[in-house]
């Protein structure tokens, strides 16, 4: 998924969603809940996390998989270090995991405008009509396909198509009940019931996702963070600027003063 947004990032550069979405669906968060919890189900710093995952803490990769992760409620990072959220245990539980994948279907904010909106009703029809929604509810004409491609693929892992025809979103059936199912209640119930599909323009626009997720990254002011790690971290932000930005005059090196 980067080496596509590589190919057109010069184009989006300019036009930002006003809408949070992931780049990466459902699956690929609870992959990174799974490597995690096999690392131990403990807060983990940015090159543990790196190494849990296989991946450069310092490419721009590791950002925006963490990025979504983040947006799905599965880990949080608390200090400058990656650690499972309750959401994050739930999902990997087979007594829970239906309940918590709705809830992190839930929580990224344009999956759940699309619920709200389009509850009972069929969605538009793919990939024009429903890509068109996406966009009168905040995405980016040139990102309207990956996040269509990301939301169909989440609400599957989620349960959220009760049909092969996947034309409506209706929100699974959770049997026995738990601490999980009682919080996707609890979000309904604060939601007035809508009788129309609606268009949302939200005031304030939602950062790129690779920028998003580089920040997400970034540990809490007045914490300890090395000079090697705060390097790593400039070095992930000049290869996501060269991805999404024109008229570079060049490669942009970061160095340690001191160390070769």
């Amino acid at each position: 998924m980067v080496s596509d947004d590589a190919n057109d990032g010069a184009k989006v550069a300019r036009e930002i969603s006003k809408v949070a979405f992931p780049y990466y669906d459902l699956d690929d968060s609870i992959e990174i809940a799974r490597a995690m919890h096999a690392a131990g189900g403990v807060p983990l710093d940015r090159d543990q996390l790196g190494a849990a995952l296989n991946l450069s803490p310092s490419g721009g990769n590791f950002a925006v998989k963490v990025s979504a992760a983040r947006m799905f409620g599965l880990i949080d990072n608390v200090g400058g270090r990656f650690q499972l959220t309750e959401l994050g245990f739930e999902i990997l539980d087979p007594a829970r995991e239906r309940s918590a994948k709705a809830q992190a279907f839930l929580k990224v904010e344009l999956y759940r405008k699309v619920y709200d909106s389009f509850k009972g009703r069929q969605l538009p029809p793919r990939p024009v009509g429903l890509e068109q929604a996406f966009v009168q509810f905040g995405v980016a004409s040139k990102q309207r396909d990956k996040a269509r491609h990301t939301f169909d693929r989440s609400a599957r892992t989620a349960g959220f198509f009760p049909t092969s025809a996947e034309d409506r979103l209706v929100q699974p059936v959770i049997i026995g009940g738990g601490s999980g199912d009682d919080s996707v209640r609890r979000d309904e119930s604060n939601v007035a019931p809508v009788q129309n599909p609606v268009v949302v323009s939200a005031p304030v626009a939602v950062l790129h996702p690779f920028i998003q997720g580089l920040l997400e990254t970034l540990p809490e002011a007045k914490t300890e963070w090395a000079t090697g790690d705060r390097a790593k971290w400039l070095q992930a932000a000049a290869q996501i600027f060269d991805l999404i930005y024109t008229g570079g005059g060049g490669p942009i090196l970061v160095e340690v003063k001191g160390q070769p």
